[in-house]
């Protein structure tokens, strides 16, 4: 069975979608808990089983409670896929932003995915196997201009999954990353906000820069996560997957 945070909208709800519909119990997480019932509901409605989970993964209780309430539903962990994130209210300069804001960002999107690893793994490490996909960004490998509390989330994610890939590998437990650029969700909506703009603006201005032309729907993301989550990538531990248009070298 698999776990996915932050599945209440866009990527997490993709992913729990495309998880289910291969066959595979889903326990969904949400601070939102109308976003999380709906996606929970929406797995059942196709036949799949689903629960949900209220979880706000900067608390180490709500994450434990959730690795908790799975296993007693489930009686195991088998798949646990750190996507809750949050953005900026604001575009900036670095030295412009409060601690407040930068404690937040850094508490859900790097240490949630730490808090919620901390309480997965000890579940995975008593059937020596187990896999977990972190959904990092390409803004951790090419900062995002005036975002830096969200860049230095992401490229601690990054490390954080080399880093459990390495210390795990050996015990049966993969680690990798998905390093994703524009996605048509709700969080590119707020972005384009947070920079002062429109979204039809906000979006001509960075399809000039991607290759490709347009923003990846949040199921091209899913499918590359599945992957990952798939005995198709035995080998992979510790892999970082830029799935971004081609916008991170362009």
């Amino acid at each position: 069975m698999s776990m996915v945070t932050g599945a209440g909208s866009g990527i997490g709800r993709a992913i729990a979608l495309l998880f289910a519909s291969e066959g595979s119990k889903v326990v969904v997480t949400d601070v939102n808990d109308k976003g999380g019932e709906e996606t929970a509901n929406m797995i059942r409605g196709n036949g799949g089983d689903a629960l949900f989970v209220h979880a706000d993964v900067s608390r180490a209780s709500d994450c434990e409670n959730a690795v908790r309430e799975a296993v007693k539903r489930y009686g195991q962990l088998d798949i646990l896929v750190n996507n809750a994130g949050i953005d900026l209210p604001r575009a900036k300069p670095s030295a412009d932003f409060s601690e407040d804001e930068f404690d937040k960002v850094i508490s859900v999107n790097l240490k949630g995915a730490w808090l919620m690893s901390k309480y997965a793994i000890p579940e995975m490490l008593r059937r020596s196997k187990g896999i977990i996909v972190n959904i990092a960004s390409v803004a951790g490998i090419r900062p995002l201009p005036l975002a830096m509390p969200y860049s230095v989330s992401k490229a601690g994610l990054i490390m954080l999954t080399k880093s459990m890939a390495v210390e795990y590998g050996n015990r049966g437990i993969r680690v990798n990353a998905i390093a994703p650029g524009w996605v048509s969700t709700p969080m590119a909506v707020r972005a384009a906000s947070a920079y002062g703009t429109t979204y039809e603006e906000f979006t001509k201005q960075f399809l000039q820069r991607i290759p490709l032309g347009r923003f990846a729907d949040p199921t091209e993301i899913a499918k590359v996560v599945l992957f990952l989550a798939s005995d198709d990538s035995s080998y992979m531990n510790g892999a970082v997957v830029v799935v971004d248009g081609a916008i991170s070298i362009a």
